[in-house]
């Protein structure tokens, strides 16, 4: 297994705002890199830059809207600007709006997958020229267990997931030659606010529905480092959840009444 140490790196989180983002870049901090921090609430964003400071790391909050074109090239350019180097992407910015297909505002339907994928792969594309010239780097996109696994009511989100598990695939083995990684982070159900469900959960709202295997962000934050200190192609948490992942290939009618009955 390859090893890419941490203390002294630069690393660029987008979706650092919140959820997985927010705590992937403390944990990142922890670890001893220099974190670039980037979401669209700058004031959400600010004051995660400030925890990391007080405990004593390096951040730097840099507002940004991935749905702006030259978004990705601009921030970028900033963390350049700032620390001349960008050793670790961090692809964690992520919308989605749990509702069946027929119910989707087309405006957000756009939205889903220009956040989910799109920006993805302009972040990527934007950060190569520096990992190429450097001759190394790491690019850790945060795909799903909906990325390997369609769900019901989040056919949006699958669509987008299973496309950024393709592409960390494929470019994975365009740049691995000149000491580049690109890993697939496939996380189960984690307890954020990232969705209504799963702030419900969290929140122990009354009959709230209970959902396997939901994991504290924390805890998914200390694996993601795991995964930025040895790279992987693909990273499934909760572990046993590469079981379900098999069945759902080997056994699509099974998977079809499993997943229906917790979703």
């Amino acid at each position: 297994m390859a090893t890419f140490p941490l203390p002294g790196k630069v690393a660029l989180v987008t979706g650092a705002s919140s959820g997985i983002g927010e705590a992937v870049g403390r944990a990142l901090a922890g670890a001893g890199m220099k974190v670039a921090l980037a979401a669209r609430r700058e004031d959400l964003l600010q004051a995660n830059a400030v925890k990391i400071r007080k405990a004593g790391g390096q951040a730097l909050a840099i507002p940004a809207d991935l749905h702006q074109p030259d978004a990705p090239a601009t921030l970028v350019a900033r963390v350049l600007q700032e620390w001349g180097q960008i050793d670790l992407l961090v692809n964690s910015a992520g919308v989605t709006y749990d509702e069946p297909l027929v119910k989707v505002n087309p405006a957000r339907l756009r939205e889903e997958i220009d956040i989910n994928l799109t920006a993805v792969v302009a972040c990527s594309q934007a950060v190569l020229k520096p990992m190429l010239k450097q001759r190394s780097g790491h690019i850790i996109n945060v795909a799903s267990i909906a990325g390997l696994i369609g769900l019901p009511g989040n056919s949006i989100y699958s669509a987008a997931k299973y496309g950024v598990v393709g592409f960390s695939e494929g470019l994975g083995r365009e740049v691995r030659r000149y000491g580049v990684y690109v890993s697939a982070f496939c996380p189960g159900f984690v307890s954020t606010d990232f969705s209504l469900r799963l702030k419900a959960i969290r929140e122990k709202q009354p009959g709230a529905r209970k959902l396997p295997g939901v994991m504290d962000v924390e805890y998914v934050a200390r694996r993601f480092v795991g995964l930025a200190k040895h790279p992987q192609r693909r990273f499934v948490i909760p572990d046993s959840w590469n079981i379900l992942v098999w069945a759902a290939r080997t056994f699509p009618w099974g998977t079809d009444i499993i997943v229906n009955w917790f979703i």
